[in-house]
């Protein structure tokens, strides 16, 4: 007996329900019958229309059956219609359109009511979007964007968001897979291709067991049609690249933690945090203006806990929302402490840690590892020797992991090979650190993290001590001054956070080496903000050593920051004074001179010129039976500028003139790298006194000879001094492009680095110029 198939149950295996109102395949069918009537063979109308024999073979056989509109519309003109004729084979398209849409899998998710900022993002989508509008028979590769970052950004969000604004532009509907790229198993190219032929209107039954055979299939069918693909949550390229089309106008948009360098020719977005009033306004959104305009300060605070991440704030606003008795305020101080923010960041089954557990469950063991012990860092963001420290690994080893760890976005690539935590990843770091370290190890890495910091703080600030810097071999690997100074500036917030924790744990000695070491560089980088506190926490480290010349040393240091970096020259006074006396017990004449000069540099910022004179006049006698021709030197320039303060130009020039030949004299000079520093500055000096005598071509002349010994010195902060004031002198003298040049490039300086008031000065000055040109002119 003959074997029998059921033919309905075949039929229907694998296919969609048929539109209600159409047969299946009505305008493949009338398409073959105005063909036929046509006398066309389908060769000859693929000629005419211009679209491909394969694709009318698959309309008219119904393995195709969701034609574009200008597909459509190609064929009406190559057959000549009437406008009956026309109207129906359209209105079949069209019915066959609403039944060929995507399966309800392959939706996009919801969009949310309360989506906030990313404006320029948005408009970054709508820009590809219109480039990938073009001719739909260019030969060009469909575009392909990649949109980049770390867990809990809003990558899909944005995306859906995008869709939905642009969804008119793609007329064969928009399509969205979740590729679970962060399962233990992520789904293989072969299935996600599967899904997106049934998806696009292939009968399962039609579709090649073959993958390259699927993917040519899948190519094909797009290259007739325009569809938005959102490709979420991507796990490698090898998982995205049988997915992407080969022609035609259907465009991609990819979102991965990874950053999917491996992909060509694709446009890239990384992500980045809200801003902090976009922040804000997403928590305002959440919980509703009338509960939130009540506390603004404390919305700022949560927004800044939640680091401006948008999935923390939404949690933060959704536990808000279902405790309606609870005030901002009260959720921010449970939030302060940080050992527990990551576990009260949870709102129902939204916890802000589960995505960062996601993504530390696919690394290597060498790049998870360095996460954890990166955590133990006490700065911001850390270059390769120092992660290799606290990871115990080699360079090398340790690169390969820092890439790993950036391509996952568990840290962000910062500037010059740095890598930096987002604020919540750090405590994530810092909670499997405690979770999977023992407490012995934890404080071993730390120990070896501080201990490594401070020791290359000290050899780095060595290379602008006097006496270290004439050394043959000057301390630390590296082959220049600049160098050094590179990584104090660098490593700041790091060796910064290292002498904190030095000085908390009572290595006393050890901060005491690297505020010495530091005295000099910091005369370089005065604008860096921590200095004052560097001293402070070095004068209590002396103190708790009790020898008294550290302790005049460190607060003598103390004076210097209150005036020159706290600018509180009024504070400056107490530490200089006791600075002298214990100077003087300890029988110290070279530090009871610096005392003086601390104390004549408050003045001076005091405008107290008379002081700073009489200060200067006491310093000198003992720099000189001292032998500390250093000291001596910044107290004759101390003197010049007294006088210069007094409006006694003359005689400040002459002393800036006695300090100039000082610098020359064999058996007085100063040390090399003081010489350095100190001629630049003679000549501003000189130049600056020049200006007010109304001697424009000499101060011109003085600038230029200070300009190039400022810029080999490094005080930038004097540089810009140097060209506010040659900018003046050739304005002066009629030399006004020159002048223009300088005073913009003072400018530029001064806003880097200071002095802020310089800023104001020169662009008025700028102002004076371009009017007097247009007067001139008028």
């Amino acid at each position: 007996m003959p074997h029998v198939i059921d033919s309905s149950r075949t039929a229907s295996k694998g296919r969609r329900p048929e539109h209600p109102h159409t047969e299946p395949n009505r305008f493949g069918l009338l398409l073959r019958r105005h063909r036929t009537d046509s006398g066309l063979t389908i060769e000859e109308l693929a000629t005419a229309s211009g679209v491909s024999i394969r694709a009318i073979s698959d309309m008219e056989r119904g393995r195709s059956r969701v034609p574009q509109r200008r597909t459509v519309e190609a064929l009406l003109r190559a057959l000549h219609l009437p406008a009956g004729a026309a109207a129906a084979l359209r209105d079949s398209a069209r019915a066959n359109r609403r039944d060929g849409q995507p399966a309800p899998a392959l939706a996009p998710p919801r969009t949310v009511d309360d989506f906030t900022g990313r404006h320029g993002e948005v408009a970054w989508v709508g820009d590809l979007v219109a480039r990938s509008a073009e001719p739909a028979d260019r030969q060009g590769a469909p575009v392909v964007a990649v949109v980049s970052g770390p867990p809990g950004l809003g990558k899909t969000a944005l995306m859906v968001q995008a869709a939905t604004r642009y969804a008119e532009a793609f007329p064969d509907g928009v399509l969205f897979v979740d590729l679970r790229g962060l399962d233990p198993d992520p789904p293989r190219p072969d299935d996600l291709l599967l899904r997106l032929l049934i998806a696009l209107g292939l009968e399962e039954s039609r579709v090649p067991a073959d993958q390259h055979a699927r993917g040519a299939q899948y190519r094909a069918l797009l290259r007739e049609r325009r569809i938005l693909l959102l490709l979420d949550n991507a796990a490698d390229e090898a998982q995205i690249r049988p997915l992407l089309p080969g022609t035609g106008n259907t465009m991609v948009i990819i979102t991965s933690r990874r950053a999917l360098a491996g992909l060509e020719a694709v446009d890239r977005l990384t992500l980045p945090t809200l801003t902090a009033d976009e922040a804000v306004t997403l928590l305002q959104r959440i919980i509703g203006p009338p509960r939130a305009i009540t506390e603004p300060e404390a919305m700022r605070g949560l927004a800044r806990a939640c680091g401006h991440l948008p999935l923390a704030l939404r949690i933060a606003g959704n536990r808000l929302l279902s405790r309606p008795h609870w005030s901002v305020g009260h959720l921010l101080s449970r939030l302060a402490d940080q050992d527990d923010r990551l576990d009260l960041l949870v709102a129902g089954d939204l916890q802000i840690a589960a995505p960062f557990m996601l993504s530390y469950r696919q690394l290597s063991p060498a790049a998870a590892r360095t996460f954890r012990r990166l955590a133990v860092l006490p700065g911001p963001d850390a270059g390769l020797e120092l992660a290799a420290q606290a990871a115990g690994l080699e360079p090398r080893q340790t690169e390969a992991a820092l890439e790993e760890l950036a391509e996952l976005g568990l840290l962000q690539p910062a500037t010059d090979g740095r890598y930096r935590f987002h604020d919540l990843m750090r405590l994530f770091a810092r909670a499997r650190l405690s979770a999977e370290e023992t407490p012995a190890v934890r404080q071993q890495v730390e120990q070896q993290v501080v201990t490594w910091l401070l020791e290359t703080a000290v050899a780095a600030g060595r290379w602008f001590e006097p006496a270290y810097a004439a050394a043959p071999e000057p301390a630390g690997g590296w082959a220049t001054a600049q160098d050094a100074g590179g990584w104090i500036e660098q490593e700041s917030g790091n060796w910064f956070g290292a002498l904190r924790l030095a000085a908390a744990a009572g290595r006393h000695a050890e901060v005491l080496a690297v505020a010495d070491a530091m005295h000099w560089f910091s005369d370089r980088w005065m604008h860096w903000a921590h200095w004052l506190e560097v001293y402070q926490l070095s004068a209590a480290s002396a103190e708790a050593l009790g020898d008294p010349r550290d302790r005049a040393v460190h607060l003598n240091y103390l004076s210097w920051a209150y005036t020159t970096c706290a600018h509180r020259p009024d504070l400056a006074e107490t530490p200089a004074r006791e600075a002298q006396r214990l100077a003087a017990v300890a029988g110290d004449l070279s530090q009871q001179g610096w005392a003086w000069t601390y104390l004549g540099f408050a003045a001076r910022r005091r405008d107290d010129a008379a002081g700073a004179e009489t200060a200067a006049r006491q310093s000198l006698p003992l720099f000189e039976a001292g032998g500390d021709w250093d000291g001596y030197a910044q107290g004759l320039s101390l003197l010049a500028g007294s006088l210069a303060g007094a409006g006694r130009h003359r005689e400040a020039i002459a002393q800036y003139r006695r300090l100039d030949a000082l610098l020359t004299d064999p058996d007085r000079a100063p040390s090399p790298l003081v010489v350095e520093v100190t001629a630049g500055h003679v000549h501003l000096n000189i130049g600056l006194s020049l200006l007010t005598l109304r001697r424009w071509t000499a101060a011109a002349a003085s600038f230029r000879a200070a300009l190039p010994r400022l810029q080999r010195s490094g005080v930038r902060q004097s540089e810009a001094r140097c060209r506010y004031g040659l900018g003046d002198a050739l304005a002066h003298l009629g030399r006004v492009d020159e002048a223009r040049v300088e005073l913009r490039r003072a400018v530029r300086t001064a806003r880097q680095v200071g002095p802020a008031e310089l800023v104001d000065t020169a662009l008025e000055r700028l102002a004076k110029l371009h009017l007097g040109r247009r007067t001139a002119g008028g």
